[in-house]
């Protein structure tokens, strides 16, 4: 993986974490999720409409509708996961899980085959955040969820690492997030208003520009590495939960950041 993939991938991963830190904050409001989403698809069609870049969904409308679905089922299973879970437990095991399916579904899909190195540090990283995750009772409570969350982040990756080599990324998300939250909107009115919009409208435009970047380091590096790159917001899960959700800190995740770090060196300087 080239550096300029890297530096797309790393700080894609810090927003990423952010966004899902306020999932977790309204205890995984479908409420939230839903505005989120809306929000996120208005910023990306307007930066469309105002940069002039042409749609051509004719080229890639059944990629389109795979990902709304995919990303529909993705974002539902994470609030129900943000409501019973903790995020230092759900947020690493999904990402973790996601990373182990991911490789063989791309394989599969598209023939897209990792490197020794890159693969060594997928699994890596895999292993050192899926097997601290189910110590604890919170996750195995949400077991389900979880590894329905892991299978549509792998299933959704592989779709849009695909889809961005036929059309600008932006058209693209901006599509995802709107039809996303056209199919989202039933069940989220059913849900208890927010007091406030705000946090929602901005953890929309965030989790758009991170996703944005790895839709454009997908364009420079095969699927599996910039998947397995991404987590490495998870060494910081466990900071972000204790020091803003006030989650119980748990001192095993020590050695899980050391494995990730050890996971994304293999990766990036292979």
């Amino acid at each position: 993986m080239n550096l300029l993939a890297a530096g797309l991938v790393s700080a894609s991963s810090f927003l990423h974490l952010g966004w899902n830190t306020a999932v977790r904050s309204t205890e995984g409001s479908l409420r939230f999720v839903w505005i989120l989403v809306l929000s996120g698809g208005l910023f990306a069609a307007l930066i469309t409409i105002a940069l002039g870049i042409p749609w051509h969904l004719q080229t890639v409308w059944p990629w389109v509708l795979a990902t709304i679905t995919i990303h529909s089922l993705y974002f539902s299973s994470l609030a129900q996961s943000y409501r019973q879970g903790a995020l230092q437990d759900v947020y690493p095991a999904a990402r973790g899980m996601g990373i182990v399916l991911s490789i063989p579904i791309a394989w599969g899909l598209f023939r897209q085959v990792p490197g020794l190195w890159p693969l060594v540090g997928a699994l890596l990283i895999a292993v050192a955040v899926i097997v601290p995750a189910f110590k604890t009772r919170s996750t195995l409570r949400t077991l389900g969820w979880v590894l329905s969350v892991a299978l549509f982040i792998a299933l959704y990756s592989a779709v849009d690492s695909h889809s961005v080599h036929l059309i600008s990324p932006w058209p693209y998300i901006a599509c995802q997030y709107l039809g996303t939250a056209l199919l989202l909107t039933p069940w989220a009115l059913k849900t208890a208003p927010l007091a406030s919009p705000k946090t929602a409208i901005l953890s929309g435009i965030v989790s758009v520009v991170s996703y944005l970047l790895i839709l454009y380091a997908y364009q420079l590096a095969l699927v599996g590495p910039v998947l397995a790159l991404r987590q490495i917001s998870i060494a910081f899960a466990p900071v972000m939960g204790w020091a803003i959700l006030k989650e119980p800190w748990q001192p095993h995740r020590l050695a899980s950041t050391f494995l990730i770090l050890i996971g994304v060196a293999l990766i990036v300087f292979h």
